[in-house]
């Protein structure tokens, strides 16, 4: 018997994909918003929103998987280009406080001392960084002539003169070798100069900075709000290049959802089949038909106009409608799952049509319900919580 162990909730895919027979993300992601209905706001889930918790559902990622179309790759680029455009619109904000502050102050405020003293030191760290990184270099180049001069003389090559005589060759008579080790030296000697200079100019500078703020101690009477305006009016913003920008990214945000919506639902078999068993479970429980209902009402995001038993009813045949496409797909019977179904301003009239359907259609499911009614089935195994859910002796 094979075992596996699984650590959970990291590892929640691997035993989803063992126990649903599939490793496609997008249908293990949106297994339970379709076959679970919670109480509080499972009755009002229709297509995409939270299931429970921080599980979520969404009927083009499920539409995808079913139908097998890949759109990862669009997906990252529309969560990159919604990062970058949240981050100018952010920037944006940003240089209209600056505007404000440059209005009630007439211009905008000066560096400081200290800032003046900080942009040193950065441009002082820079070249410092740039000269360790030479030295380095250099002395890596040093110890690899060094090197090869061992190496020279521990092989003791011997060399073929025109005349027919032999000459040992020597760390010594390698031409320009010499001459290479001494210019490097003196260029090491110049670089560890000029990186003893920089780092006693930033030394001195952080001399007086430190100064600096000890003497803001005593004599700073700058509020929080008037620093915040000061080191806000210092950033360095083209109000011009982030409005471009911000328009840039709204069109090829708009363009990469537009492309994502086409390969979603264009000439897709699932996503048809969906709104004919949507359409169908609809006629039958009196919500409204071909007329009322069309194709691309399975991925509206309009449900004020749904309410009471109406969006019950439609959450119901939603539900149902995804249930048949996955059990198609996964070619397995899914659970299903249902918290306290005649709630919501719903009759018992519509309770039975419901009811009826699971009977018809469904029979071959497992079904749980929470419920304190009971309801007209064959067969029914009632566990009853007499007290609490856990009972203690």
């Amino acid at each position: 018997m094979l075992k596996q162990t699984f650590v959970l909730p990291d590892q929640i895919n691997e035993l989803h994909a063992l126990l649903f027979g599939t490793d496609n993300v997008d249908i293990l992601n949106n297994l339970l918003g379709a076959f679970y209905v919670d109480q509080e706001k499972g009755w009002t889930l229709l297509n995409r929103g939270v299931v429970i918790g921080s599980i979520h559902f969404n009927i083009e990622e499920l539409i995808r998987g079913l139908s097998g179309r890949d759109c990862s790759a669009l997906i990252n680029e529309e969560i990159k280009l919604s990062r970058d455009l949240g981050k100018y619109r952010q920037m944006q904000s940003v240089a209209k406080y600056q505007e404000s502050i440059s209005h009630e102050s007439g211009s905008l405020a000066t560096d400081t001392f200290d800032e003046t003293i900080d942009n040193e030191l950065n441009q002082l760290l820079i070249e410092q960084a740039a000269k360790k990184k030479e030295l380095g270099r250099i002395d890596r180049t040093i110890n690899d002539n060094k090197h090869f001069k061992r190496f020279v003389a521990a092989i003791k090559l011997l060399i073929q003169l025109p005349d027919g005589s032999t000459l040992p060759v020597t760390e010594d008579n390698i031409v320009g070798l010499n001459d290479t080790m001494d210019f490097l030296i003196a260029k090491r000697k110049l670089l560890a100069a000029d990186l003893s200079r920089l780092s006693a100019r930033a030394e001195n500078l952080k001399t007086k900075k430190t100064a600096e703020n000890q003497q803001l101690v005593f004599y700073n009477s700058e509020s929080l709000a008037e620093a915040f305006d000061r080191n806000i009016s210092n950033v360095p913003i083209n109000a011009v290049a982030i409005t471009k920008e911000i328009a840039r990214l709204e069109l090829a945000l708009s363009a990469v959802r537009k492309e994502i919506s086409d390969k979603t639902k264009s000439n897709n078999n699932v996503a048809s089949s969906m709104y004919n068993n949507v359409l169908k479970y609809a006629v039958e429980l009196g919500i409204g038909d071909d007329k009322s209902i069309a194709a691309s009402y399975l991925f509206t995001s309009n449900l004020k106009e749904l309410s009471g038993a109406i969006l019950h009813k439609t959450v119901f045949a939603f539900r149902l409608a995804y249930i048949i496409e996955i059990e198609k797909a996964l070619r397995i019977k899914l659970p299903i799952i249902l918290d306290s179904p005649s709630g919501k301003e719903i009759d018992p009239q519509n309770i039975q049509l419901m009811v009826d359907i699971l009977k018809r259609d469904f029979s071959s499911n497992q079904l749980i319900i929470a419920s304190i009614f009971h309801y007209d089935f064959d067969k029914v195994n009632t566990i009853e919580i007499v007290n609490r859910l856990i009972e203690i002796n």
